[in-house]
């Protein structure tokens, strides 16, 4: 379970599902359902969803030792806010029939799911869910059912797991439905040759003895077996053919979708609250309670995943870019590599990792190599998964890959085909930036040649291709970002926001990097386009400074200065372009108010005064 708990901690801290804790102190149940009742939230054609795990009599209210157990009592006081709130609950069988056939879903509908198969289902759950008469849907991992036990015991302890005498006795109710958690999927597999362990689901197992990764075929062959022995013993138990799989860890991506329809599944359930489902979703999206929430804090829960999208769009975001090609060949001395810079980076308490994800040792614009599986550049170490899972789940930083603009001049397509096999090994990548550095200059210019437009829909042709080839692959429960990369040299009156509209369609995010040192004039044109921006451009706006020509502590001091300056300005996505071993120490010393998210600076500390401390002058 320790694996188990630490994917879901690493998701959870990745900002990837939103779990309100906001307390309405003076505020009751009933006034709640008052409150919700003033107005409808959505419409028919859309709902919510939220997943619990095991139900406890003794759970803390906080610290518990399980983050994913709920009370009894808390349970009770939500099931009874949902009977006199105007939120409907609905079962699997009505999203099927809006989906199939049309049929409307009540108004402000959730749908209310169970994870694993924990004792407390049928003992605690399922009385509850007669009581309030709310269907609820409990989802299986076939092979724990089936003696394969170690997992449970571990999660909810031995002896607390349902039997199948008692889930067909819950069918018979009419207020449960069962789907699959999975056959033998609800386990870490091997992910690259460092041993990380990642979902077994969207994970190309790597072969310590045959020093490969598996097949396309070999894949696709693991998952579907597995998903068809789930589905068969499902219907063969329970007496009813299961019509969802319900994702372990909510590791899922278009790619295992289409397979578990092949199985047998037609409804896909992640995790994630990016938005409310709707009915035509190809995976719908579930909130993961934790913590044991009150009924105030799911009802926030639930209300917020409206507003995600927005919450998302205007967060702050803090990068530091850093090239894995300074990671020693040695996996051993990367490994110890990687272990200081993220711990200088979970110091700094920034939020984003930018990785540069091919190589080009001769600086003359030719990338010889990549640092990740691919079949169009030869790999010089695969250290690009274990970097990305490593800070995901120890410092819960998002992680975003530098691909340059100019692998397409280097060979057709290049940049389309990274990016597609990028996340086919990296499915839990927040984003891309695709970098063009200097090749799209001429678009601040308020003149432009016919060879300057055709320049500008040939990257916009090329993002376009990206999205489409990466979201095949991407978590579903993490959709993935794509950021477009501009190095300014030159920015006439009027031309960032024309920019922004002509590239708006095919990229979340737009990352000017600027040398705000040598090109002092140029950052002040900046900001005053920037002053003229809308509050949701802005939010858009990710700004890179670079520190190249930064020597003495002026100019870092300067730098600071400079990122203050756009913070003010409602810029509140920064990063600085190169991050490592060289200038650690004067990113922390000098960019730490900018750049670090730390809610309580009192509980800093700088890792190279730490160093020093207690020793002899």
């Amino acid at each position: 379970m320790k694996y188990i708990n630490q994917l879901s901690k690493s998701i959870i801290m990745s900002g990837l599902l939103v779990c309100s804790t906001h307390l309405f102190a003076e505020t009751t149940v009933k006034d709640l359902a008052l409150e919700s009742e003033k107005k409808v939230l959505f419409d028919q054609q859309h709902f919510v969803s939220l997943t619990f795990h095991d139900v406890r009599d003794d759970v803390l209210k906080a610290g518990d030792r399980d983050p994913y157990a709920i009370s009894t009592q808390n349970l009770v006081q939500f099931f009874e806010w949902l009977k006199r709130s105007d939120w409907h609950p609905v079962s699997l069988k009505q999203i099927t029939e809006a989906r199939q056939k049309g049929t409307a879903l009540p108004r402000n509908a959730v749908l209310i799911s169970f994870d694993d198969g924990a004792l407390s289902h049928y003992s605690r759950v399922f009385p509850l869910a007669k009581e309030y008469q709310i269907p609820v849907v409990f989802a299986l991992v076939t092979s724990w059912m089936n003696g394969n036990t170690k997992a449970i015991y571990e999660a909810y302890g031995q002896g607390n797991e349902m039997t199948w005498a008692q889930v067909r006795e819950m069918q018979r109710s009419g207020w449960v439905e069962f789907a699959s958690h999975s056959h033998d999927l609800h386990q870490g597999i091997l992910a690259n040759p460092q041993n990380n362990q990642q979902p077994a689901a969207i994970t190309r197992l790597y072969s310590a003895t045959l020093k490969r990764y598996e097949t396309q075929q070999e894949y696709e062959q693991r998952i579907v077996q597995d998903l068809k022995q789930s589905h068969e013993i499902l219907r063969k138990e329970v007496g009813v053919s299961p019509v969802a799989i319900i994702w372990p860890y909510g590791a899922v991506n278009t790619e295992t979708e289409k397979l578990a329809q092949k199985a047998g599944f037609p409804l896909s359930f992640s995790l994630g609250a990016d938005a409310v489902n709707r009915i035509d979703d190809g995976t719908f999206q579930r909130g993961l309670a934790v913590n044991n929430p009150s009924s105030e804090d799911l009802y926030e829960q639930m209300k917020d995943s409206i507003h995600y999208q927005n919450f998302v769009h205007y967060a702050p975001m803090r990068g530091l870019t850093f090239d894995l090609g300074e990671f020693s060949q040695d996996y051993g001395k990367a490994d110890q590599q990687l272990g200081q810079v993220l711990d200088l980076t979970s110091a700094l308490k920034s939020n984003v990792l930018i990785l540069n994800a091919v190589g080009d040792q001769n600086k003359d614009g030719i990338y010889e190599n990549a640092y990740f599986p691919n079949t169009y550049l030869p790999v010089k170490f695969d250290v690009l998964n274990r970097t990305l899972w490593q800070a995901k789940t120890r410092i819960f930083n998002q992680i975003y890959v530098q691909l340059p603009y100019s692998l397409e001049q280097q060979q057709s397509q290049l940049a389309v085909h990274l990016s597609q096999q990028l996340f086919k090994n990296n499915t839990s990548l927040d984003g891309i930036i695709l970098k063009t550095d200097s090749h799209l200059q001429c678009a601040f210019k308020t003149i432009q040649e016919q060879k300057c437009i055709d320049q500008q829909l040939q990257v916009q042709h090329t993002l376009q291709e990206i999205n489409n080839s990466s979201k095949q692959y991407s978590n579903i429960s993490n959709p993935f970002k794509l950021s477009l990369q501009v190095h300014l040299a030159t920015l006439e009156k009027g031309t960032l926001s024309a920019f922004l509209n002509q590239f708006k369609a095919q990229v979340k995010l737009f990352n000017f990097e600027i040398d705000s040192l040598q090109q002092e004039q140029l950052f002040k044109d900046f900001l005053k386009q920037i002053e003229l921006l809308s509050a949701e451009q802005k939010a858009q706006i990710w700004v890179t400074l670079s520190v190249d020509s930064a020597r003495t502590a002026q100019d870092w001091k300067r730098i600071q200065t400079n990122f203050l300056t756009l913070q003010r300005l409602g810029i509140q996505k920064l990063a600085i372009n190169q991050y490592n071993s060289v200038n650690a120490e004067w990113v922390q010393e000098f960019l730490y108010t900018p750049l670090s998210l730390n809610q309580s600076p009192l509980t800093y500390r700088n890792p190279f005064i730490t160093k020093t401390e207690g020793k002899s002058p």
